[in-house]
């Protein structure tokens, strides 16, 4: 995925790999015995994944965000996770609030293309937008 983002001229220094979160096996059990089958995942390997994700980071030079250890490190993680495998509504909280701070890093030296939100006539916003007039 790397490799193709750098064919089509977006640099490694833009990219963020995210790695898979734990698996709460338990809860996955639950689900697959609820669709007729027997628990086919596994933590361990699923934290393999992981590590490769890391790797490769490591390898390209890009931004990681490893959301396999940071759920582990902090309290129970099954409460991240709908099902055991999902992110849950406080999962996604999780996430937001880990890469929210890498994508500010990443955009807070770019320029800013159009006017301030506020900076916009609401009456013709396409004078403030097309540079056509005073806003």
């Amino acid at each position: 995925m790397v490799q193709y983002l750098k064919s089509v001229d977006i640099p490694e220094n833009r990219v963020i790999l995210i790695t898979p979160t734990p698996l709460c096996e338990t809860a996955w059990e639950k689900q697959c015995i609820m669709q007729g089958c027997k628990l086919n995942r596994l933590n361990s390997v699923v934290g393999e994944y992981a590590n490769a994700c890391l790797q490769v980071a490591q390898d390209c030079g890009t931004d990681i965000l490893d959301l396999w250890t940071l759920m582990q490190d902090s309290q129970d993680f099954s409460s991240y996770l709908s099902d055991g495998l999902h992110l849950s509504p406080k999962g996604n909280e999780f996430l937001f609030s880990h890469l929210w701070p890498l994508i500010e890093k990443k955009v807070s030296s770019l320029p800013l293309l159009l006017p301030y939100w506020r900076d916009v006539a609401e009456a013709k916003p396409e004078l403030s937008l097309l540079g056509d007039g005073d806003h």
